[in-house]
C-alpha cells in the first residue's frame, strides 16, 4: 500500500512537471514565432560550406562562394532563399568581374557548371560552378560583380559584393534585377 501511494505521488508530480514544461515551451514557441515574423525583413543565413553568401533579390536565392587560397580555385554553390537547399541552373557558366585591391588587378572569371554523377547534375543542369585562377592564389579579399545569373525564372544582373563579406547586409541598397 505504501509503495502504491509513493508511485501514485511520483506519477502525479511527474505529470505536473511535464504539463508545466509543455505549457511553458508552447508559450515560448508562440512568442518566438511572433518575433520571427517581426525580424523576417532582415536575417542572416549560415553558409553550408563555410564560404561567402551572395543574396539575390529579397532572399530569393543565394550563391555561396568558397575560395581555396592555395590553388586559386573558386567554387560557387547555388542555394535557395534560406541558403539550405541546392538550386540547379540551366546556364553553363557564371561570369564574375573581379577587382583585387592588393594587386591592383581586374579580371573576368568564368565559373563553369560542374557535373556530379552522384546527384545526376550535368553542366547545363547543376547547382555547382567552379574555376581556377592564378590571380586568386593568396587572395583573402576582393571586390566582385556577378554579371548575370538566371535562377528559377528570374535573371539578376550586376550583383556587387565584397569577398569574404558577401552582400547580405547591403543587397537591398542595390538594384538586384
Amino acid at each position: 500500500m505504501k509503495i502504491q501511494r509513493t508511485i501514485l505521488t511520483w506519477t502525479a508530480i511527474l505529470g505536473l512537471v511535464i504539463t508545466q514544461f509543455s505549457c511553458e515551451k508552447k508559450g515560448g514557441h508562440d512568442h518566438e514565432q511572433g518575433q520571427t515574423h517581426e525580424t523576417d525583413a532582415h536575417h542572416e543565413h549560415t553558409a553550408p560550406h563555410g564560404g561567402t553568401l551572395v543574396v539575390f533579390g529579397d532572399e530569393f536565392a543565394h550563391i555561396e562562394l568558397v575560395l581555396d587560397q592555395t590553388t586559386g580555385k573558386l567554387t560557387g554553390y547555388v542555394l535557395d532563399g534560406e541558403a539550405e537547399k541546392s538550386v540547379r541552373l540551366a546556364q553553363k557558366t557564371v561570369e564574375l568581374k573581379i577587382h583585387r585591391e592588393d594587386t591592383e588587378s581586374d579580371f573576368t572569371l568564368q565559373l563553369s557548371g560542374v557535373a556530379n554523377v552522384l546527384t545526376g547534375e550535368t553542366e547545363g543542369d547543376t547547382s555547382q560552378y567552379a574555376a581556377q585562377s592564378d590571380e586568386l592564389r593568396g587572395a583573402s579579399e576582393f571586390h566582385a560583380e556577378i554579371a548575370s545569373i538566371a535562377i528559377k525564372g528570374q535573371t539578376f544582373t550586376n550583383i556587387d559584393f565584397e569577398f569574404p563579406e558577401g552582400n547580405e547586409e547591403t543587397h537591398s541598397e542595390h538594384g538586384e534585377h
